[in-house]
């Protein structure tokens, strides 16, 4: 007879816990790209020293790359919680045909 396996969709999978750590760090550089975004508008061009330097930082192609980053993480969080929500739906799936199989069999012996 075959060894019946369970498989946790909470413990197993882990799509849970990536999607958070995607959305948090893609969520983290779209922070970071509005930043340097607006203090671009806010510092001149005129500016010296560190704020010169951070003048200079927003106005090349970093930030449209972390842009670029923040969304492919954002849509790989979505994708792992899509995944997540389905592995949850066939645990449910999975539990009640166990159950309706336990039944069945209580039926049986009876």
């Amino acid at each position: 007879m075959f060894k019946k396996r369970y498989f946790s969709v909470y413990k197993d999978f882990k799509t849970s816990l990536l999607s958070k750590l995607l959305f948090i760090i893609g969520g983290f550089l779209l922070g970071v790209f509005l930043f340097l975004k607006i203090s671009s508008m806010v510092i001149s061009s005129e500016s010296t020293g560190f704020i010169g330097d951070l003048y200079t930082l927003s106005c090349s192609t970093l930030p449209d790359t972390i842009l670029a980053f923040s969304i492919i993480f954002i849509a790989i969080g979505f994708i792992f919680y899509f995944f997540y929500r389905q592995f949850v739906k066939l645990a449910k799936i999975a539990d009640e045909i166990e159950n309706s199989e336990e039944i069945e069999a209580d039926e049986e012996k009876t």
